[in-house]
């Protein structure tokens, strides 16, 4: 059954800092050799935002932080969801962000094998550290496949 409680959940308050190398190294992995990525204020690829949490932290934090180890379990596997980004500008190279995360949906559907499939929707706003300006949200979808129940 989906944590339903989870909804509401506040994440915490992470930094990043954009760096140049994270960035192009992102670009090439994305078999995308434009050199407007390996600028000292390239632009960041388009999802680089997802990672964000994961490649520039400046410490402990959050914005990355659903739940996982409440999410796992003997018949449940872990999937990608789908990610959205809207932009108020674009990251580039240099820029110090805080992000803030929360869960803002849990959700579950039925499959036609009696298994299930649970949805966490997890929002990321990133501000600029020093101008407090919007940046960018992050919208990800977490899918947890449950198994159905084995028969008596």
């Amino acid at each position: 059954m989906a944590l339903t409680e989870l909804k509401g959940t506040k994440g915490g308050t992470q930094v990043v800092r954009i760096e140049r190398g994270p960035v192009r190294v992102f670009a090439q992995a994305l078999m995308d050799g434009d050199d407007a990525y390996d600028g000292t204020e390239a632009p960041v690829p388009p999802t680089f935002p997802f990672v964000m949490p994961f490649w520039g932290s400046e410490g402990s934090g959050g914005a990355a932080g659903l739940p996982i180890e409440k999410l796992r379990g003997p018949g449940r596997a872990i999937l990608h969801g789908e990610q959205g980004f809207e932009y108020f500008r674009w990251p580039k190279v240099g820029d110090v962000l805080e992000g803030t995360s929360e869960i803002v949906d849990v959700y579950e559907k039925e499959k036609s094998n009696g298994g299930k499939l649970e949805f966490y929707v997890q929002e990321t706003m990133w501000w600029d550290q020093a101008t407090g300006d919007p940046v960018v949200k992050n919208v990800f979808t977490l899918v947890i496949n449950c198994r159905p129940p084995k028969p008596e």
